[in-house]
């Protein structure tokens, strides 16, 4: 032992196998006294290899095999221990599991069976530590990796499957109470619509009744002023038939003649007052028919001659040249038209010079602008509700304007009323023009 260090020695057993020691000389003033000599016990690691089914071995820096899982291997060399049949061996063993080959090319072969070889440096004196694994322990471990893998997805999947199906049946019992819930309010829904029916047939006899009751209540009221209208050519007629008398008893039968004419001209007009009162005591058409406008207001405004005269009311009429013609019933139309100049008459009883304007025009819509100048409307909201009146109790009961309302929304337009600007109030009843009257007109 010459060196003065620790050394490591492999010695070689006769029973196989190696002696792994560590050796240090004792010097005493420089002269040797003794050895130290350690052995350790590495045949351990063996013994712990020996549950595996890899096959491992350690090379010295020599190569040769020190230590190794199949004890034949120990003291030669990797390439002449791999070519040993050890049926025993547990590389054999290994190699046993394996049932097909890899595609790829592998590392080395084990008594003629393909295994991978894996080789890392032991950091000890250029010792080196390799092990061979069959393809079958590789995929036995990457199967059991994939099969964890695939029993977590499973599960996860499962979960997903158990959250969704749960979602769905929670959205399927809120659907079929929202169904529910939706067939219990058609019901009541139906239900109303039929209700709701019932009284729109019961208003609209109502309706009826109270627009024929008014036009009875309007009829009342203009017959006292056209019995006075009646009594002036009454009278006429009998100054007349006492001179033509006394003309034919004078033998002045031209003169008798001129007598009659004028008498017949006095029954006419008598006939055409009593002709406008029956035809507005008479209720509305069913069928609609054209209807000039123009002629309708006039026929209005023969109605309450009467009363303007009486009250010295000023007329300005503005009509258009050509004829304005709607779809409608006429008596309807006049019986709104009559409502209308009432409202104004009444407006103007306190106004010292009263005056109405009368103003039809023609363009998308036939509109008629009745306006006076009396206080005009403190309440434009509640104007056309039923039973709203301003007038004095036994004047009115407040239906006129609401009816009247009535009859234009049936007929397709619509009746609005606004204060004017320059005092008093505007009632426009705008019904939808006859197609063909305003390119006419324009013609």
């Amino acid at each position: 032992l010459r060196s003065p260090n620790t050394i490591f020695a492999t010695v070689p057993r006769e029973s196989g196998g190696y002696r792994f020691v560590y050796a240090r000389r004792v010097t005493s003033q420089s002269e040797t006294i003794g050895v130290i000599v350690v052995e350790v016990d590495l045949a351990k690691f063996e013994r712990a290899w020996a549950g595996i089914s890899d096959a491992v071995l350690v090379t010295n820096s020599e190569g040769t095999i020190v230590l190794a899982t199949e004890p034949r291997w120990r003291g030669l060399m990797e390439e002449e221990a791999l070519g040993r049949e050890s049926a025993d061996s547990a590389i054999e063993r290994a190699i046993r599991a394996t049932q097909n080959w890899t595609s790829l090319p592998p590392d080395a072969y084990v008594q003629g069976e393909a295994v991978m070889r894996k080789e890392m440096r032991v950091p000890f004196r250029g010792w080196k530590m390799a092990s061979f694994t069959t393809y079958a322990s590789v995929r036995e471990r990457v199967n059991g990796v994939l099969a964890l893998e695939i029993m977590a997805f499973a599960i996860l999947l499962s979960l997903v499957f158990y959250l969704l199906s749960r979602k769905s049946a929670l959205r399927m019992a809120l659907f079929q109470r929202e169904s529910a819930e939706l067939r219990q309010l058609n019901v009541r829904l139906q239900r109303e619509i039929a209700e709701r029916e019932k009284m729109q047939g019961a208003l609209k006899t109502a309706e009826q009744s109270l627009a024929q009751s008014s036009k009875l209540a309007a009829l009342g009221e203009m017959s006292a002023a056209v019995s006075h209208e009646l009594n002036q050519p009454l009278a006429a007629m009998k100054t007349y038939l006492a001179g033509s008398r006394l003309l034919l008893q004078r033998n002045r039968p031209d003169e008798a003649l001129s007598s009659f004419h004028r008498i017949d001209d006095l029954i006419e007009r008598m006939g055409a007052i009593t002709k406008q009162l029956k035809s507005y005591a008479r209720k509305g058409q069913d069928e609609l028919s054209p209807i000039n406008m123009g002629d309708a207001l006039t026929s209005a405004l023969s109605m309450m001659e009467p009363q303007l005269k009486r009250r010295h009311v000023k007329i300005d009429r503005v009509l258009p040249k050509w004829p304005v013609m709607v779809m409608g019933d006429r008596v309807r139309i006049e019986q709104v038209m009559v409502n209308l100049i009432r409202n104004a008459l009444d407006a103007t009883k306190l106004v010292q010079e009263p005056e109405i304007e009368l103003m039809l025009t023609a363009g998308e819509t036939a509109t008629l602008s009745v306006r006076d100048n009396g206080p005009g409307i403190e309440d434009l909201d509640a104007l056309f509700e039923p039973f709203y009146t301003t007038k004095q109790p036994g004047e009115g009961v407040g239906l006129g304007l609401a009816i009247s309302s009535g009859i234009v929304n049936d007929l397709g337009g619509r009746l609005t009323a606004r204060n004017a600007m320059a005092g008093g109030a505007v009632f426009e009843m705008q019904l939808p023009i006859l197609e063909g009257s305003s390119s006419e007109a324009a013609e």
